[in-house]
């Protein structure tokens, strides 16, 4: 997870030098460059990948949403998708406000998911060998596969491509694009650094469920639902209702920026 993360990170201020260069996101440059055949394929294979993601995120927020008010799954869906579209309304007042939302939520996701961390005790030296020696134990290609996946999301580039051109750049100044690109890199730095230490909390959390467990006669291969009754289970009601309120932040923000890429 952490060289997926460095890799994201590597494509990201890519995405950002082109978009400060040429003052044009990845999807016009796309438009621009290449033949009718190619950008259309690659418009529908984007537009696939953040339905495949939207999906994903959303059946996350309508979870945490029946977790902590007992509703059924469709109406937080439901509720996912309209508060979305609400809360993207918010672009129109200035980019700035909308990165300010984005800021609350994922310091809620921060938050939440390090206290259930913290609470359910892992090994953290075994963390540390991991961030730097990448290894892939037996029977857990898919879920590498996955995480890579979970990391490095094209639309994502399109998106950040876009995104600093919000910045007020003067593109005609080599030292003003020098110091743009400079500045956007360390931005993403940040960002990305934020998210693994996000998802380094979840793994962990449930990495000592899953070790906790494997002798015992329970069921260690969890979804989004039975992971909140496993942490009730073993770290007690409280540590559930912080998962959740973690999980409806999450899927809030990523399904906003999934919809805003799109």
């Amino acid at each position: 997870m952490f060289w997926s993360t460095v890799l994201g990170w590597y494509y990201q201020v890519l995405a950002a030098k082109l978009g400060v260069a040429t003052q044009r996101n990845l999807a016009q440059n796309c438009r621009e460059q290449f033949t009718p055949k190619s950008k259309y394929t690659l418009w529908i294979m984007t537009e696939l990948a953040i339905i495949g993601s939207d999906m994903q995120e959303v059946v996350g927020s309508a979870t945490a949403i029946a977790i902590l008010t007992g509703w059924s799954l469709q109406v937080g869906a439901v509720i996912t998708i309209l508060d979305s579209f609400l809360f993207l309304f918010i672009h129109y007042y200035g980019v700035r406000k909308l990165e300010f939302f984005f800021l609350l939520l994922i310091g809620i996701m921060t938050v939440t998911f390090c206290a259930n961390m913290i609470t359910s005790e892992p090994n953290y030296g075994e963390i540390a060998i991991g961030l730097v020696v990448p290894r892939v134990p037996k029977g857990s290609l898919n879920a590498m596969l996955g995480l890579v996946g979970a990391v490095i999301m094209p639309h994502n580039l399109y998106l950040h491509s876009a995104l600093v051109l919000s910045r007020k750049v003067n593109y005609r100044n080599r030292n003003a694009v020098a110091e743009g690109n400079y500045y956007n890199a360390v931005e993403s730095a940040i960002s990305l650094g934020v998210s693994f230490f996000i998802n380094t909390f979840v793994i962990a959390t449930f990495a000592v469920y899953v070790i906790n467990n494997k002798d015992n006669a329970v069921d260690t291969d969890l979804n989004l639902t039975s992971a909140a009754a496993a942490l009730e289970v073993n770290f007690g009601t409280p540590a559930k209702y912080i998962w959740a309120i973690g999980l409806l932040a999450a899927g809030q923000s990523s399904t906003m920026t999934g919809t805003y890429a799109g």
